[in-house]
């Protein structure tokens, strides 16, 4: 019975300074802690920030000189397709006159030598009658 009833007094002193109230120094004091832990907290914070944006930087220099570098490789072949593209285009000049003397050559050959047949055969008739 003696136990049951000094457990009872013990946890009741034991917990007896919960219930006792912090005087504006020990706030003060508390205050002091919490603002010192969260500025090292921010300072490390900020620390990390500031080193993932420099990194994330350089990643995209990095990204846009490359992306610069594919630009011009592009822009040059490019210049490439445009000098092959007028080349082409002066064969394709050429073809076409050519073709155009080749169609007159031809008219040439085909309608003159109708020609001499029908004129043959007019005087032909003309000189059976």
């Amino acid at each position: 019975m003696r136990s049951i009833l000094f457990l009872p007094i013990l946890l009741c002193t034991i917990a007896f300074p919960a219930f006792a109230e912090l005087t504006p120094q020990d706030l003060d004091k508390i205050r002091l802690i919490v603002k010192d832990e969260v500025k090292a907290e921010l300072s490390a914070a900020k620390r990390e920030l500031k080193a993932e944006i420099t990194a994330v930087k350089q990643e995209l220099q990095s990204d846009i000189t490359a992306t610069h570098t594919k630009i011009e490789a592009l822009a040059t072949r490019l210049q490439t397709v445009e000098q092959s593209v007028s080349w082409v285009r002066g064969k394709l000049d050429s073809l076409d006159k050519h073709i155009n003397w080749l169609m007159a050559l031809i008219v040439v050959a085909v309608v003159i030598p109708q020609g001499i047949v029908a004129w043959s055969s007019r005087v032909n008739r003309a000189q059976a009658k």
